[in-house]
């Protein structure tokens, strides 16, 4: 299933992890995952990073991090320096990346790439939070009629993720399409 990295990472985590995306039901989502596991470690994937404060950020588009604001925004909003991954199959390698994943990337888009990731390093359950596959809006209001809400993209991006059978054991989603995949944790 993959899970190379460079360089070497020296982390084991262990225990649940929040995987937060940027959909409009990000805050709900994570109010109730965190009144059932408490204040746990969280992957922010590309716009959360600007809302939630996260340990660790993942997108494919890494580049993004910066052009996009995702890195200031959790300087500045949250004091932190969360650790940078990416896949090797990114379009570009940005040297503020910390971590090259190979075996990340897939179907489901990044928040599904950023299932894996939590995987690899050791957390389960993995809970996403804000991370539907419901054609909507994002959590500051944009993307109306942006990405998101395009039912064909995010069609294919549940095509992908139900595809990747192998993954969805240990996954579970707080709303949407995706809870009614994996299950809602209990």
């Amino acid at each position: 299933m993959g899970g190379a990295v460079s360089p070497p990472y020296s982390f084991q985590h262990t225990g649940p992890v929040l995987v937060c995306g940027n959909a409009e039901c990000l805050f709900n989502d994570l109010h109730r995952a965190k009144s059932l596991f408490g204040d746990i470690p969280v992957i922010a994937v590309n716009g959360a990073a600007k809302v939630v404060r996260a340990d660790a950020l993942y997108s494919k588009h890494p580049e993004r991090f910066i052009s996009y604001r995702w890195l200031e925004a959790q300087k500045f909003h949250f004091s932190t320096t969360p650790l940078i991954h990416a896949d090797t199959r990114a379009a570009t390698r940005p040297s503020y990346v910390d971590y090259w994943w190979t075996g990340v990337w897939g179907g489901g888009g990044s928040a599904w790439d950023a299932r894996k990731l939590a995987y690899f390093v050791g957390y389960d359950p993995i809970i996403l939070c804000g991370c539907p596959l419901d054609p909507g809006p994002y959590t500051n209001g944009g993307g109306i009629g942006g990405y998101m809400t395009d039912a064909k993209v995010v069609q294919d991006l549940r095509d992908g993720m139900a595809k990747e059978v192998e993954w969805h054991n240990g996954a579970f989603s707080m709303s949407g399409w995706t809870r009614t995949l994996l299950g809602e944790p209990c």
